[in-house]
């Protein structure tokens, strides 16, 4: 059973290959957690904790985030799929903004 929790919780990280359907699942829920909105959320506070300017941040999100990931299970990966529009909307409307 330990063996079984471990694997699982292993396989569950975001940039891990997952075998089992617990770490597939565990794995989906990571990636959609927090909502529409939590792909431009957290990346934007943690890098606001860690001392990085907002075109720092702009730029991990461009580079780590946007376009990168996806979900084994279909309905997880059409969540996914909506977070990533609206992190690539919401990032173009920012640099507009701040004329990036």
């Amino acid at each position: 059973m330990i063996n079984k929790i471990i694997t699982t919780a292993w396989e569950s990280q975001k940039d891990r290959s997952a075998q089992t359907l617990e770490g597939k699942i565990l794995h989906d829920a990571h990636m959609i957690e927090g909502g529409r909105t939590y792909l431009i959320v957290k990346p934007l506070i943690t890098g606001s904790l860690r001392g990085q300017t907002l075109n720092q941040a702009i730029k991990y999100i461009e580079e780590n985030i946007l376009e990168k990931g996806c979900c084994y299970l279909p309905e997880a990966q059409e969540i996914y799929n909506k977070q990533q529009e609206f992190a690539e909307s919401f990032i173009k409307e920012l640099k507009d903004g701040l004329s990036i």
